[in-house]
């Protein structure tokens, strides 16, 4: 039910808050101080739960898009719009998911 109220702007908000917060908390790369080790662990977990609300929330927006496609006036212009917008997403996602799986590698050696 929660899932379902999930939207794409919401999920922009929410990235652009935990950004502003982790840019806050952590400190600066050129400097030699060391972060909070709770911190670290809060800037984790916000950072694993809003790539995992990330794509829910895309894929919600693109199978109600999808659905819609039959109700348009303008088919072409609309699927040709939406397989951008899909082709996009699905850009997005990797470069979210590539850091996370760069340092897990990289902390898993």
């Amino acid at each position: 039910m929660l899932l379902s109220r999930l939207k794409p702007g919401r999920v922009v908000l929410a990235w652009m808050g935990f950004l502003w917060c982790a840019a806050l908390v952590l400190p600066n790369l050129d400097s030699h101080t060391k972060a909070n080790p709770a911190v670290k662990a809060l800037v984790a977990a916000g950072y694993v739960t809003l790539l995992i609300a990330t794509p829910i929330a895309l894929i919600n927006y693109f199978n109600r898009a999808w659905r819609r496609v039959g109700m348009v006036s303008n088919k072409t212009v609309y699927v040709f719009w939406l397989s951008l917008e899909s082709i996009a997403a699905t850009g997005l996602l990797a470069v979210l998911v590539y850091p996370a799986i760069v340092f897990a590698v990289a902390r898993l050696r």
